[in-house]
């Protein structure tokens, strides 16, 4: 028999997440999402006239605000783990080294509590994510990593000194045992008007496209039409393409 929750479906628990999670049964939980502090070096505060105002949240990291005890910890129950905050600590100084053993010990206890069946979407940027992608394939296992989902926050615009931060990152892991749901959203005339915006004679849908692509190598659709950078989409059955049209052919929706 799978192990029965211990707590209820729909609460809200406020305090130390760590705690509240240590205090739950293990793999009863379908679904974890993170919105973890990034490690972004800076201070945040409620703004005056807000419900929050007053709150404030510092995500600037030191050993001081890490429990020794969590070395240990993170070392006896997963070297690899430790070894990946270590090198951290190497090459970025011990603030990043204490904000991996800050979210370690927390992603220790979600693999614990996750379903085998389970889902986890981590949110994070670029501050630290590619150290949180190390410590989710030692935790939970780099098999069971999907994707990254690049989420874009913010218009284009430029930063000094660098191209402009617009995006932040969701690391998707999914169990062994994992169910796929496609996530469709049905399109309205307008929609359907937009995506598709010509007609053939018998009144059917369609838009113009482009049936080139990137060159990947020297198999199937290995012609190119022009140039070496380019190949057909798709295959013919003799392998010989004619050179493309000027103008873009059409693609019509099944």
């Amino acid at each position: 028999m799978p192990p029965e929750p211990n707590w209820a479906n729909r609460t809200i628990f406020t305090g130390d997440n760590l705690e509240v999670m240590r205090g739950m049964n293990t793999a009863t939980v379908d679904l974890i999402y993170l919105d973890p502090p990034f490690n972004s070096k800076a201070d945040y505060s409620a703004p005056i006239g807000s419900d929050a105002a007053g709150a404030a949240f510092k995500d600037t990291w030191t050993l001081s605000d890490v429990d020794l005890a969590w070395h240990g910890e993170i070392a006896e129950r997963q070297p690899a783990v430790y070894a990946i905050i270590d090198a951290a600590g190497i090459a970025h100084g011990p603030g990043m080294k204490s904000y991996l053993i800050m979210m370690a010990v927390r992603l220790l206890e979600i693999q614990r509590l996750l379903k085998p069946d389970g889902s986890l979407y981590l949110h994070c940027d670029d501050a630290a994510g590619h150290y949180l992608k190390m410590l989710l394939d030692a935790i939970l296992g780099a098999a069971r990593y999907r994707n990254a989902i690049t989420w874009r926050r913010a218009t284009a615009h430029n930063d000094p000194g660098r191209y402009g931060r617009i995006s932040d990152y969701l690391l998707f892991y999914a169990g062994d045992e994992r169910t796929w749901n496609t996530v469709r959203i049905p399109l309205d005339d307008d929609g359907i008007a937009k995506a598709y915006p010509k007609r053939d004679a018998k009144g059917r849908r369609y838009r113009s496209d482009n049936l080139t692509g990137p060159m990947h190598g020297r198999g199937g659709a290995s012609q190119p039409p022009s140039g070496a950078a380019t190949t057909w989409r798709r295959a013919t059955a003799s392998g010989h393409h004619p050179e493309p049209a000027p103008t873009p052919t059409t693609s019509r929706p099944a």
